[in-house]
């Protein structure tokens, strides 16, 4: 008999998705959509100094500590948030 080894047995190859992963993919719920930090940047077009300014302003929306130590802003927080800025011309 052939004795097997670890490189022989086969692995799974399907991993679940990561949470950033399944968002790109497209989310289920408008709800429960997270933005990171530089996907906000990103879409406000602002330099990570800009935005390290603002925090210490207190001046962005309302954001969570992950246990990483990253910060995520719930969709409906920035929406909130940006209405909130908006100016009558």
């Amino acid at each position: 008999m052939a004795a097997t080894t670890r490189r022989s047995q086969k692995r799974p190859t399907s991993r679940p998705p990561r949470p950033d992963t399944a968002r790109e993919a497209g989310a289920s719920d408008a709800e429960d959509v997270w933005l990171t930090v530089p996907e906000i940047m990103k879409e406000l077009k602002i330099d990570r100094r800009t935005w390290q300014h603002w925090v210490t302003r207190k001046q962005t929306p309302k954001m969570h500590r992950l246990p990483s130590g990253r910060y995520r802003v719930h969709r409906d927080d920035y929406q909130e948030w940006l209405d909130g800025l908006q100016v009558d011309a």
